[in-house]
């Protein structure tokens, strides 16, 4: 057992306070217009091994995005990583979130983490040109996975709304979020492919549908290509927003892989197949 997280002298005598084993510590990084409740399912199913630390990012739900001129999202992923009380082992990151780890990776950062989860990241193909009309197409791309994203959150309220009421709610969550909202996303899926990814040894889950549209087409395999130590799962049934739509087969699909990445470890011998591309 190792020392006493803390110890002190009272009245001549030595008090000191232990701790026994405990999970190892997840930090959960949310998406763009998201908060970091929206890890509380998933998180939840995975406590039996994960300790989770939900971080509270600047570009959560009604930020202003001031944060964009004081520092890049990877400083801003680094500084919330920073501040997690326990030693990080394992990074789960979502959508924006994911892009923002990956670029806090490139950058050179070197965390001793056991295990990268990115849930439906977002992916440049190096054939396309980041042209206007590419921008134009992603504009429209942004409006409906944030609609998406509105009808997740409302959850079985969505289904029984006036289809014009919801409308109503999503055109007023858009004009809320304003330009600065898209072009954040914007900035960072066309750099995506500019990341130095290929020197990132974490093992590493990449989680998504082949349908999602950060993912589509080419997006996948080349994101796969730039990133070799990753294991790449595309399932059609996944939505974007996974995480909480599908929490149990998420977080089957995390336990999965942290037992390979152990089994894989130095040291150890695998026990068990690589996880098949659906």
């Amino acid at each position: 057992m190792s020392g006493p997280v803390n110890e002190s002298t009272l009245f001549g005598e030595e008090v000191a306070v232990h701790r026994f084993a405990s999970p190892p510590a997840a930090a959960f990084v949310h998406g763009l217009e998201d908060a970091w409740d929206c890890w509380n399912q998933l998180a939840g199913r995975l406590a039996v091994r994960l300790r989770g630390y939900p971080l509270d990012l600047p570009w959560r739900t009604g930020g202003s995005y001031r944060w964009r001129s004081r520092g890049a999202a990877a400083q801003w992923v680094e500084a919330g990583i920073g501040l997690v009380p326990d030693p990080v082992s394992v990074v789960v990151a979502h959508s924006f979130g994911a892009n923002a780890v990956l670029q806090w990776l490139a950058a050179g950062a070197r965390p001793k983490l056991d295990a990268l989860v990115l849930l439906s990241p977002f992916y440049w193909p190096p054939s396309q040109r980041p042209d206007w009309q590419a921008f134009d197409g992603f504009r429209e791309d942004f409006a409906t996975v944030m609609t998406m994203g509105l009808r997740t959150r409302l959850g079985a309220r969505a289904q029984t709304m006036d289809p014009d009421v919801f409308n109503a709610m999503a055109r007023k969550m858009l004009d809320g979020m304003g330009p600065q909202a898209f072009i954040a996303l914007f900035d960072q899926y066309s750099a995506a492919t500019g990341l130095a990814l290929q020197d990132i040894e974490i093992p590493t889950l990449i989680v998504g549908s082949p349908h999602d549209l950060g993912l589509a087409g080419e997006r996948a395999e080349a994101l796969k290509a730039d990133l070799p130590v990753a294991e790449l799962h595309l399932d059609p049934r996944l939505s974007h927003f996974s995480h909480v739509d599908q929490p149990d087969e998420v977080a089957r699909l995390i336990l999965q892989f942290l037992d390979r990445a152990a089994a894989t470890s130095p040291g150890h011998a695998p026990t068990t197949q690589p996880l098949q591309r659906s």
